[in-house]
C-alpha cells in the first residue's frame, strides 16, 4: 500500500510539473463549449509568414491539436511537399496523452519521404514528407512545428484556422510581415475584425487571431467550410517565378504574366503547319474548322502530366506535343491555340479551377488559385470551349468539370474574367420511356429507351467511352433498382454536340416484379427512377441550405397487364410546386394497360435554414409517391 501511495504521489507531481512548466494540453482544460460537436480541438496554432523579397518567403508554424475520437485521425498527421522551388527546413513533433503528459517525440527516421504521385503525371520532381503517430488511445494531442522556405511567391500561404467541420479552435494566430515598399493584397472571408497592424519603420506586419471558436456541424446540403469558416488569402503585387516577374495587382496584370510565360512556345513544326492547312483550307465556317482541328488534337494526342521545375506553371512548347503526342493541360491547350492561330482563328489560353463541385474563384480578388487550362474560341455571337485533355469530349461542352463558373481568359491585353457555359434544368435533362408487359406469374418484360442530356448523362458518357461492351453489360446488370432481372440486350450510344446526348436502350426480364397475392396484383409502375433520399425533420437547423442539382427528369411508363383486372387502389395524382423544385405524377389503368407519367425538376440555389423542414417534406413526398404501388384486382 505504501508503495502504491508513493507511485500515485510521484505521478501527481509529474502532472503538476508538466502543467506548470509548459503548455497545458490536458483535455480537461478544454472549455466545454469547444467540445460540443467537435471531433478535434486546435489548442494553439501560430503561423508566421516572413516575406523576404519578391522571390522568397519563410513560413514557421506550430500547431497543437487534440484528437477526441477516431473521426479526426486525419487531423493528427503532418505532411508537406518540397521541390527545387520549395524546401522543408525542419519538422518536429510531440505526442501527449489525455492528461497532457508527453508520451514521445517524433524521430527523424519516422518521417516518410516519397515522390508526389498524383496518379496522372509521367514525371514530377515534387516530393512529400509526412508523419503520423498513429496513436489510437483517445483522446490525445499532437504538436507539430515546421519551417518552410519557398520561392513560389505567386502562392502565399493562406490563413484557415478551421479547415473542416467538427473542428473547434481554442487559439489561432496568423502573422504576415513584409517590407514597407512591398504591396500585399488580402481578402478576408467570414471574419469582420481588422488585423493588428504594426510598423517598425522598415517593415509592416498584420496579425489575426481567432479565439474560442466552436466546431461547425455536418448537416445535409450545408454550405462548404469556405462559406462558413474564417479564412484569409494573400497575394503579392509583385512576385517572381524564377526568371519571370509577375503581378497580382489586377487580373489584367496576372494575365500579362501568364502570356509572358507562353512567349515563343506556340511555334508549330513545319509538318503540323502543313497538316493544319490541309485540313482547313477548303472548309467554310470557323466552327467547322475548329471542329476539324479539335478532332485532330483528340486523335493525335493524349493527356499525360509532366510537372518538372517551372513546368508546373509554364507549358511545354507546341513542338513538344507535336513530337511526343502527349502533354498536360497547359501543353495541350497551348498546342490547340497554336493550331488555331495557324488556321487564322483566334483561340485563347484560359485558366480555370476545374472539377465537379470545386470552389469557384472570387472575381473580385485577383489570385492564382487555378488548377487547369482550357481553350476558348470566341465567335461572333458565342464562344466555343475546348477541353483539350479529353479524347472524348464534345466540341464546346464544358459540363460539370468546367461549366457554371468563372475563368481567366489570357488575351492580348492581359487577363479577363469570363463565365463558362451555364447548365441548368433546361440542359440537364433525362427522358425515359419504358414499354413493358406483365405476365400472369408477375414477370415483367420491359424495353427502355432513355436519353440523357448535358450533365445528366456524364456517367453514361464515361461508360460509353471507357467501358468495353462486356463492362457495359456488367454495369446495366447492377444499375437498376429491381431485386432480380436478366438483361436480354443493352446498347449505349453518344451524339456529340455542344449539348451531348447519350442514348441508352435495354431489354430486361424481371421475375416476380408484380407481386401476386390471391386475386390481386401489387404493381410499382415507377420501375427504374425512384427518389431514394429521405431527411429527418430538424427544428435546430443551423446553416443555410446549398442545393447543387439543377435538372429535369421525365419518365413515361406503359405496362400491359393480364386481362381481367380492374383498379382497386390507385396512385394519387400529385402536383408539387416548391422553391426547391416541382413534381407531378399520374398513373391510370386504361383497359389492360397501365400508363404512368412522372416529371421532376430540381432547382439549384441557396435557401434559408428555416426552410429545411419544407425541404424534408418535399423529399418525403417524392419518396412516398415514387414508391407507391397500384393494386389491381381480378374481376369476379
Amino acid at each position: 500500500m505504501r508503495c502504491f501511495l508513493l507511485i500515485c504521489c510521484f505521478a501527481g507531481l509529474q502532472i503538476q510539473s508538466q502543467a506548470g512548466s509548459g503548455p497545458d494540453y490536458r483535455v480537461s482544460a478544454i472549455p466545454a463549449a469547444l467540445l460540443k460537436n467537435a471531433h478535434a480541438v486546435v489548442r494553439e496554432q501560430e503561423v508566421t509568414v516572413d516575406i523576404r523579397s519578391a522571390g522568397k518567403y519563410l513560413v514557421k508554424e506550430k500547431t497543437a491539436i487534440t484528437i477526441l475520437d477516431e473521426a479526426a485521425d486525419d487531423q493528427a498527421s503532418w505532411s508537406d511537399y518540397y521541390s527545387k522551388l520549395r524546401s522543408i527546413e525542419y519538422v518536429e513533433g510531440t505526442l501527449y496523452d489525455a492528461q497532457g503528459n508527453k508520451i514521445r517525440s517524433l524521430k527523424k527516421s519516422e518521417i516518410k519521404d516519397f515522390p508526389l504521385y498524383d496518379g496522372i503525371s509521367l514525371a514530377n520532381d515534387d516530393r512529400v514528407k509526412s508523419h503520423s503517430f498513429y496513436h489510437k488511445t483517445y483522446p490525445y494531442t499532437v504538436v507539430y512545428e515546421s519551417e518552410i522556405s519557398s520561392s513560389l511567391t505567386m502562392f502565399l500561404p493562406m490563413w484557415m484556422p478551421v479547415n473542416s467541420k467538427g473542428l473547434s479552435v481554442e487559439k489561432s494566430r496568423f502573422i504576415i510581415s513584409f517590407d514597407k515598399d512591398m504591396t500585399i493584397h488580402r481578402k478576408v472571408f467570414n471574419y469582420s475584425r481588422e488585423p493588428l497592424v504594426s510598423d517598425d519603420g522598415k517593415r509592416n506586419s498584420w496579425t489575426w487571431e481567432l479565439l474560442g471558436h466552436s466546431a461547425y456541424l455536418s448537416e445535409y446540403a450545408a454550405p462548404s467550410i469556405y462559406d462558413l469558416a474564417p479564412f484569409a488569402q494573400f497575394t503579392m503585387g509583385a512576385f517572381k517565378m524564377e526568371d519571370f516577374p509577375g503581378s497580382l495587382d489586377s487580373w489584367r496584370e496576372y494575365g500579362v504574366f501568364i502570356a509572358r510565360m507562353r512567349e515563343g512556345l506556340d511555334v508549330l513544326p513545319p509538318d503540323v503547319k502543313n497538316k493544319v492547312k490541309e485540313l482547313t483550307q477548303s472548309v467554310g465556317t470557323t466552327e467547322q474548322k475548329v471542329q476539324i482541328l479539335y478532332d485532330y488534337l483528340q486523335k493525335h494526342s493524349h493527356y499525360i502530366s509532366v510537372q518538372i521545375g517551372i513546368g508546373g506553371w509554364r507549358p511545354f512548347p507546341a513542338s513538344y506535343v507535336a513530337s511526343k503526342g502527349y502533354g498536360d493541360c497547359k501543353a495541350l491547350s497551348n498546342f490547340m491555340v497554336a493550331m488555331l492561330k495557324e488556321a487564322g482563328i483566334k483561340g485563347y489560353y484560359t485558366l480555370i479551377n476545374a472539377g465537379k463541385g470545386k470552389k469557384d474563384i472570387n472575381p473580385d480578388f485577383p489570385s492564382p488559385y487555378f488548377n487547369h487550362v482550357i481553350c476558348a474560341v470566341p465567335l461572333e455571337k458565342d464562344t466555343i470551349w475546348l477541353e483539350c485533355t479529353s479524347q472524348t469530349n464534345s466540341l464546346g461542352y464544358a459540363g460539370s468539370f468546367t461549366g457554371n463558373r468563372h475563368a481567366l481568359l489570357i488575351t492580348e491585353e492581359g487577363g479577363k474574367i469570363v463565365s463558362t457555359p451555364r447548365y441548368g434544368k433546361k440542359e440537364n435533362v433525362q427522358i425515359s420511356r419504358l414499354q413493358g408487359k406483365l405476365l400472369d406469374d408477375g414477370t415483367l418484360q420491359m424495353q427502355a429507351d432513355n436519353h440523357y442530356y448535358g450533365e445528366s448523362g456524364e456517367t453514361q458518357q464515361y461508360i460509353v467511352n471507357a467501358y468495353s461492351k462486356e463492362e457495359q453489360l456488367k454495369y446495366i446488370k447492377k444499375a437498376l433498382p429491381i431485386p432480380s432481372y436478366d438483361v436480354a440486350s443493352f446498347t449505349l450510344t453518344e451524339e456529340r454536340s455542344r449539348l451531348p446526348v447519350v442514348n441508352e436502350k435495354y431489354a430486361v426480364t424481371a421475375p416476380h416484379y408484380g407481386q401476386i397475392t390471391g386475386k390481386r396484383i401489387f404493381l410499382l409502375p415507377n420501375v427504374t427512377n425512384r427518389w431514394d433520399r429521405k431527411l429527418p425533420t430538424d427544428t435546430a437547423r443551423q446553416y443555410w441550405i446549398n442545393l447543387t442539382d439543377d435538372l429535369t427528369e421525365i419518365d413515361s411508363v406503359h405496362i400491359e397487364v393480364p386481362a381481367g383486372y380492374t383498379l382497386e387502389a390507385a396512385i394519387k395524382p400529385l402536383q408539387l410546386t416548391t422553391v426547391f423544385g416541382t413534381y407531378e405524377v399520374s398513373a391510370v389503368l386504361d383497359g389492360n394497360k397501365v400508363h404512368y407519367y412522372r416529371k421532376l425538376q430540381l432547382n439549384r440555389g441557396r435557401f434559408e435554414a428555416a426552410q429545411y423542414n419544407e425541404l424534408a417534406k418535399f423529399y418525403d413526398q417524392l419518396y412516398k409517391s415514387d414508391h407507391s404501388k397500384m393494386v389491381l384486382v381480378k374481376k369476379e
